[in-house]
């Protein structure tokens, strides 16, 4: 950790003049009782998002830490170069369309402080659906969540535990070995609970998270990605096999329902990844698979 800060808030942007205000606005009125840094990653937007962010950069100086790309880079790059320049012991994650709520920073890195088995906290979401202006909860049951935190394979299988923007972690996570693909924030989620756990902070909501809107709505080019971290993942961690199987099948299943052509991808995938204990599996927490989807606008 350098220059007493505590925590690190990884912000991406791109083309957000309309959403980036907010969005930083909601991460420098945080109250906390240590010093944090706000590193804004733009990819190059061709909008006025980089002159929102010089805003707050003049604002305040000694938060805001901005990097407006001269190239895009993508998203997926965008976000793990903003990772790398972090310099805080916890690192939390804010996509520019989203918002935080106050008290995030300060029980998130408490509940790190507090949770020495824990390598990734997550909070509850309230859901502004863009077409309706419509605010909701998210479909979570905190009472119904595993006290004692989910392991690497429950994030291998359940993939969307905690929303991106919800999202701390302890920063000596950062060093990893990358795949030759795109990744995306589930792959960084499995590779940084390693072999500690994930949780919950509490049932209260400390973030906004604006459906259909960012790389999540890219639909079938996250899905692709999917598959690929599926099978990387079934090769790296051959113990897990069954929780990559079981998050195959249940992909394959709601793409067929749906209609989506990625459900031959996922399909493919479960039958290279075959095991029976799979169907045991989505059984198992089925209870909690149907929490993790979006409330109906």
């Amino acid at each position: 950790m350098q220059n007493n800060i505590k925590v690190s808030v990884c912000v991406v942007t791109y083309n957000q003049e309309d959403l980036i205000a907010q969005c930083l606005e909601s991460l420098v009125t945080q109250e906390t009782n240590f010093e944090y840094e706000i590193i804004v990653s733009d990819d190059c937007s061709t909008d006025n998002t980089p002159k929102v962010i010089k805003e707050f950069e003049k604002k305040y100086p000694d938060i805001i830490k901005p990097i407006l790309h001269k190239k895009n880079l993508g998203a997926g790059k965008n976000f793990l170069f903003v990772h790398q320049q972090a310099q805080g012991e916890y690192i939390a994650h804010m996509d520019g369309d989203d918002y935080a709520l106050p008290g995030k920073l300060q029980a998130q890195a408490d509940f790190l402080d507090a949770t020495p088995d824990c390598n990734i906290v997550w909070h509850r979401v309230k859901v502004l659906h863009p077409l309706t202006n419509k605010l909701s909860n998210d479909l979570i049951e905190y009472g119904k969540l595993p006290k004692k935190g989910f392991l690497q394979g429950d994030v291998l299988q359940l993939i969307s535990i905690g929303t991106n923007s919800s999202k701390m972690y302890r920063a000596y996570n950062i060093s990893m070995t990358f795949p030759d693909f795109e990744i995306v924030d589930y792959f960084m989620n499995v590779e940084e609970v390693s072999n500690k756990k994930a949780y919950y902070v509490d049932d209260k909501f400390y973030g906004v998270y604006r459906a259909g809107i960012g790389v999540s709505s890219t639909g079938n080019i996250t899905r692709v990605i999917l598959c690929k971290s599926f099978l990387y993942f079934a090769h790296k961690y051959p113990h897990l096999e069954d929780r990559v199987n079981a998050a195959a099948l249940l992909y394959f299943l709601v793409d067929l329902k749906n209609g989506r052509p990625t459900a031959k991808d996922f399909f493919k995938v479960f039958i290279q990844t075959f095991h029976i204990k799979s169907f045991y599996n989505i059984y198992k927490y089925w209870e909690i698979i149907k929490m993790l989807r979006l409330p109906s606008s």
